[in-house]
């Protein structure tokens, strides 16, 4: 894919690059977030991660912080980054991407991002499952707590390693089914009602290594997982 041309950002600072039609799938995801913009990191700390997930929220963000704040003078894409939770992990001297589906959402990482004073930072309304990015062009790409709620999970993981460069790093955390029998029994009675992924390890691993990723597990923290990609050279 060529370099995409967006429009500049509105006065919100979000650039809006949605696909003119979305599946019903992702319709439903972006009008339920769109009023959770407020509460949507307190919900994850309180309620998601440690009634859900089975997780401990404290420890959550030291594993992110683990992964992320070593990464330096890099440009770094954090797909599905909400209202811009994991901004505070990243070094400045990053050129950093934004990428959501929902645009209030974003219209709160734009005031994190500013207060970050990156080097450079773009805020992108769009679809994780079509990236509308250039090819080989990040260093480093995140996703924290998404990957369970894109509908096509194995497409947005092949946009990954396609905007990856090589040698580039894809740090995620995401719930899967097997690494925690407590998560498993609670993830067993909701995920079918409310559209989640069961995938498990092996999923991921599979997946990863179909589009030339070397997957390795970083760390579990109840029943999600936080694993390292790199793309091959």
């Amino acid at each position: 894919m060529n370099k995409e041309t967006f429009t500049p950002p509105d006065k919100n600072g979000v650039i809006k690059a949605l696909p003119p039609e979305l599946s019903e799938e992702n319709l439903l995801r972006l009008k339920k977030f769109g009023f959770l913009m407020f509460l949507y990191d307190f919900a994850q700390d309180y309620f998601v991660r440690p009634r859900l997930h089975k997780a401990d929220s404290q420890r959550h963000h030291q594993i992110l912080n683990d992964l992320i704040s070593p990464i330096k003078e890099s440009r770094v894409l954090d797909i599905a980054c909400g209202t811009g939770g994991a901004i505070i992990h990243y070094d400045s001297s990053n050129e950093y991407t934004g990428f959501d589906l929902s645009y209030s959402m974003l219209k709160q990482a734009v005031k994190k991002a500013k207060k970050k004073f990156f080097q450079k930072f773009r805020l992108i309304q769009g679809n994780a499952e079509e990236l509308l990015l250039e090819n080989e062009f990040f260093e480093f790409v995140a996703m924290d707590t998404a990957l369970h709620m894109i509908p096509k999970y194995k497409l947005a993981i092949k946009e990954v390693a396609r905007v990856l460069k090589k040698g580039g790093l894809f740090v995620c955390s995401t719930p899967v089914v097997g690494i925690s029998k407590n998560f498993d029994a609670t993830w067993n009675k909701i995920s079918d009602k409310r559209g989640l992924h069961s995938f498990t390890e092996d999923n991921i691993k599979e997946v990863c290594s179909h589009n030339g990723l070397l997957y390795s597990r970083y760390d579990t923290n109840g029943g999600v997982l936080y694993f390292q990609a790199q793309k091959g050279n």
